[in-house]
């Protein structure tokens, strides 16, 4: 069964179903974003409305598109797509922590590395360091 692929201009039911997913991915992502900044003020109910935010809109919506039909699946599959963006973009920063190297801050601080500021007024000094240690090597 092989399908061609071509291109034709878009039937007013596709592009209404694009402009729902877009706009319920929006709107998900909006709304989730909110939730997520104001979540540290929350004290000890800050995990459960991450978590619970990031995991339970993808969720949500991908049951949403399952069960339904018409533009209602639209809407929930642009939830779905809007909310595994935001989980795709906040996972790293939010596991980091957890992974076995400690994160970052570990990584830049511990070796007695002099950071230079950057800046025009703080090139001559950066210049400098470099010649240093070309000569040294």
């Amino acid at each position: 069964m092989a399908q061609e692929l071509a291109f034709r201009t878009p039937r007013a039911e596709e592009m209404t179903e694009v402009a729902i997913g877009m706009g319920s991915a929006g709107v998900t992502g909006l709304a989730e974003g909110v939730v997520i900044k104001f979540a540290p003020g929350m004290g000890a109910l800050e995990p459960v409305f991450t978590w619970g935010t990031l995991l339970g809109a993808p969720l949500v919506g991908a049951v949403g598109a399952l069960f339904t039909s018409g533009m209602i699946a639209s809407v929930f599959k642009g939830v779905a797509a809007g909310g595994a963006a935001i989980l795709g973009y906040s996972l790293p920063a939010i596991v980091a922590p957890f992974m076995p190297t400690g994160g970052a801050a570990r990584q830049l601080g511990g070796g007695g590395v002099k950071q230079l500021p950057s800046g025009m007024a703080n090139a001559p000094q950066r210049a400098q360091s470099q010649a240093r240690v070309g000569i040294e090597f």
